[in-house]
């Protein structure tokens, strides 16, 4: 009886310290969905990547949407400029949440995988990492409560057999703009459902990811556009 208690204490503890290792989303060098891990020499661009906090309360990426084509090699550089330490995951929409109800159960896990970084307050990080497949992907900080608190985004892989095409984030939807604020950046749209948001037809108002966007919306005009959760606010990520 002795020899067996030990053996199944020692089975499980062993269990345990592999699961609480982190090591939940593939080794090193696996390859995922989303890619596998990059050689610097081989990076053709570099991407800096801000973590930080507001002073109402959000927590955010900067910047909070990431685009990017399959077979492309990126060097990501992190800087945690908050007060709090944070985490960047990135991986499918599907895994993030599983990961996000893990991290929950078990709060004092730590991601250790080639497609996560975590960071004190005034810390930096690097990732390289090659995107093998095109499609829609997500990228979070599952520290518990900061997802929540805005501290996620959506990350596009575009095809790579579509050279000098901009990278595609989204599904594009029908609108007539109501109303335009210049001051604030946001655009009232009537718009038709969001697929990819899962959001029916109604009005509402967005804020436009770059200033530059509001010269190509006249109010009661009709536009295409494509909409996102950029740090937790709904947002108007490309424009046709």
């Amino acid at each position: 009886m002795k020899r067996a208690f030990f053996m199944t204490t020692a089975l499980i503890l062993a269990a345990s310290t592999a699961h609480a290792g982190g090591g939940h989303t593939g080794g090193h060098g696996d390859m995922m969905a989303i890619g596998m891990p990059g050689s610097a020499e081989a990076a053709t661009r570099t991407i800096s990547i801000t973590m930080t906090e507001s002073e109402d309360g959000e927590m955010l990426f900067e910047p909070g949407v990431l685009e990017f084509a399959a077979g492309e090699t990126v060097r990501f550089e992190f800087l945690n400029a908050g007060e709090l330490e944070h985490e960047f995951v990135m991986d499918t929409s599907e895994s993030v949440a599983e990961h996000k109800a893990l991290m929950e159960k078990f709060p004092e896990m730590e991601h250790d995988e080639a497609n996560a970084v975590r960071l004190q307050p005034g810390e930096s990080g690097e990732i390289v990492w090659t995107f093998a497949n095109a499609g829609t992907f997500e990228f979070a900080c599952l520290i518990p409560g900061h997802y929540e608190s805005g501290m996620h985004g959506a990350l596009a892989v575009a095809p790579a057999d579509a050279p000098g095409e901009e990278v595609l984030s989204g599904t594009f939807t029908k609108g007539v703009v109501k109303k335009i604020d210049a001051k604030t950046g946001k655009v009232t749209i009537d718009h038709e459902d969001l697929v990819d948001l899962g959001m029916p037809g109604m009005t509402m108002v967005f804020h436009m990811a770059e200033p530059e966007m509001l010269q190509h919306v006249t109010e009661g005009g009709e536009i295409r556009f494509v909409a996102a959760r950029v740090n937790g606010k709904l947002t108007v990520t490309r424009l046709q």
